[in-house]
């Protein structure tokens, strides 16, 4: 399992709204699935997980188990093994002094257990870059 975290300087409800509403600002080019930087990444509170070309292609990056904002988003994550076999990603969300703790696990699914463990260190790598790029964003993104 992968467990990682970070500390944005932010609120909680704008570190929710910067993941799921706002991520295609920020999220690293490299880690983008449909080849545009400038694409939108959504995360839906009725289970969609998505990003959107600006030819708009789009790519399913999920599904959303968990959405209660501000605080926890579990998801079924789909790249690197795909909607048959998923992978589960978890956020919790606390409140830290005046910012917010992110606290990220990244696990086997039920069925994912032999794709989870070849793709882990890229995982790891990935997940580097992700909440580096958040915790940037929460620094300085306009609210």
């Amino acid at each position: 399992m992968i467990e990682k975290t970070v500390l944005l300087a932010c609120s909680l409800e704008r570190a929710f709204s910067l993941l799921t509403e706002r991520a295609g600002d920020w999220w690293p080019p490299e880690r983008r699935h449909t080849a545009d930087p400038g694409s939108a990444i959504r995360i839906e509170p009725g289970g969609r997980f998505y990003e959107r070309a600006s030819d708009g292609t789009e790519i399913e990056l999920g599904v959303v188990q968990v959405f209660e904002p501000p605080v926890r988003l579990v998801l079924d994550w789909y790249p690197g093994t795909g909607p048959t076999e998923p992978t589960q990603v978890e956020l919790k969300l606390s409140p830290e002094g005046t910012g917010t703790r992110v606290h990220l696990t990244h696990q086997a699914g039920p069925r994912s257990a032999d794709g989870y463990r070849q793709k882990a260190p890229a995982y790891e790598r990935a997940w580097t870059l992700v909440l580096a790029a958040w915790q940037q964003a929460a620094a300085t993104a306009s609210p």
